[in-house]
């Protein structure tokens, strides 16, 4: 109980760390996922790949 007394003032401070890394972490998602989807579509629409994808 008396561990719970000594972090209760401390939670306005933990708000504060929250709120750097949520955005911080919501920027690494959108940057990580554009890059990977840039690299897919121009690996995709390379000149010849189409005619190796449909060759059977």
């Amino acid at each position: 109980m008396a561990a719970v007394a000594r972090l209760v003032p401390l939670l306005p401070y933990l708000t504060v760390v929250a709120a750097l890394v949520v955005p911080l972490a919501a920027v690494l998602y959108l940057v990580t996922t554009t890059a990977w989807t840039a690299l897919e579509q121009a690996v995709l629409r390379r000149p010849g790949t189409a005619a190796a994808i449909d060759v059977r």
